[in-house]
């Protein structure tokens, strides 16, 4: 896995950049497109323009006779006068026929500023904008030019008479406006690809973390049962000897011992066997009225012996006064064994654990507090997670198997109740627990 994860996340980036490269590439190609046909089309609007004001006039030719003192003379002059169409329409005839020509092209919605040239390129009719945007050479404005040329078949004209200008202003925003829904559906496919992406990311990042828990847990499972496995064979080995044999003392000690190892593995496998029941939600909770001071009581006992071992002291600060939950008292149980042992597990060489519980509205706050080596942020964020240990150094210097505190965690969430765990590294470590409580009637 940590040789294959580099090269498919590899190739998983590569195959979205490639994706996003070509809805990108496809995304300006389809407006550059529609730039094109609204040209096009504009342009078309624009001869119709043209083609409709031709129909409208026709070229003149007036003849003049200089006049004498003694009449007419034969000399005589011609003149003709161009035809325009700004004698014909006005500045808003002319916006109407343009519009009507868009409309024909299905640009309904487009806004346009336009005007009239005549052929020395001075304006003689124009829209109200059409200056604010005549100068703008920018990509984001369509400008089409069509000539005006009269309809004449008696006269041969040099040239065009007439310019007719359009101008489409905003034009991005036009496209886009058109193209929207196609755009944000590519929108949406990246997204999805994206989201795809970072789940399937994720999914590798999780399975990697989950094969480095179970190699962690599988490693570990097997020193903690080894170990007593180990002693359970150095004891019997022992008690064959002729020697143990002959002194019940030295039987009673080995004895003990495989008794003590036993009892160890039991408790390894119930932890694991609980653990997996409540993952599995198969579990049948026995709830009945439990006394929490009777219960925490019963487990500083239980630790008695243990205690007496080493240099240690337990103070309890029961100030609860209603203590009564509705609970599974073997679970509940096994949570204050495992809080309790943690404490004494990460104490430093002097053991100091206070215990006290106050009483909250409908509810008991449970606190354990100890002044052991304690743990960091990060520690802390991730103490509840399903095999999870705060490590020390080594890998085996903290037993267990990583299950106890999300058992802890499972055990507190079933009973309606919460937990929240502050330490400080070097200073000691306290858990936090509140549960409903049954008041009396």
């Amino acid at each position: 896995m940590k040789k294959t994860f580099p090269i498919i996340f590899t190739l998983i980036t590569l195959s979205i950049a490639g994706i996003l490269f070509i809805q990108i590439t496809w995304v300006q190609g389809l407006m550059i497109l529609a730039r094109n046909q609204l040209n096009d089309k504009v342009n078309q609007s624009a001869v119709d323009v043209s083609n409709e004001a031709s129909k409208k006039f026709k070229s003149g030719i007036s003849f003049r006779f200089p006049k004498t003192p003694q009449g007419l003379n034969d000399d005589f002059q011609v003149h003709s006068f161009d035809p325009s169409v700004a004698n014909i329409y006005n500045d808003k005839e002319l916006g109407e026929l343009i519009q009507e020509a868009l409309n024909k092209h299905g640009l309904n919605d487009l806004k346009v500023d336009y005007a009239l040239a005549d052929k020395t390129g001075i304006i003689r009719l124009k829209s109200s904008q059409f200056y604010n945007f005549y100068t703008d050479t920018s990509s984001n404005t369509l400008q089409v030019r069509v000539s005006v040329i009269p309809e004449d078949d008696r006269i041969e004209f040099a040239g065009p008479f007439e310019t007719i200008i359009i101008i489409v202003p905003k034009v991005r925003s036009y496209i886009l406006h058109d193209l929207q829904w196609i755009i944000l559906g590519a929108i949406l496919f990246i997204l999805i690809v994206l989201a795809a992406f970072f789940i399937t990311v994720r999914s590798l990042v999780t399975q990697r973390k989950l094969n480095e828990i179970k190699r962690d847990f599988i490693n570990n499972m097997t020193h903690e049962l080894k170990t007593p496995l180990s002693t359970i064979s150095l004891a019997v080995d022992a008690l064959k000897s002729p020697k143990v044999q002959n002194e019940t003392k030295s039987i009673d000690y080995f004895s003990n011992i495989i008794k003590e190892e036993n009892e160890r593995m039991n408790k390894h496998v119930e932890v694991i066997l609980q653990a997996a029941k409540l993952e599995k939600r198969d579990y049948d909770l026995n709830k009945q009225p439990v006394d929490v001071h009777d219960l925490l009581f019963g487990v500083l006992d239980s630790f008695k012996l243990q205690l007496d071992a080493k240099p240690s002291q337990i103070q309890t600060n029961f100030d609860a006064n209603f203590s009564v939950i509705q609970v599974d008292e073997e679970y509940l149980l096994h949570v204050f064994s495992n809080l309790i042992d943690n404490a004494i597990k990460y104490s430093k060489d002097f053991i100091d654990i206070t215990v006290t519980t106050i009483s909250l509205p409908a509810e008991i706050q449970i606190t354990i507090e100890d002044k052991g080596i304690g743990m960091d942020a990060t520690t802390a964020k991730h103490i509840f997670e399903k095999f999870y240990r705060a490590h020390t150094g080594n890998l085996h210097n903290v037993k267990g198997f990583g299950l106890g505190m999300s058992y802890v965690k499972w055990v507190i969430d079933i009973h309606k109740g919460k937990i929240k765990v502050q330490s400080e590294l070097g200073k000691g470590t306290k858990l936090v627990i509140t549960l409903p409580v049954v008041h009396p009637k």
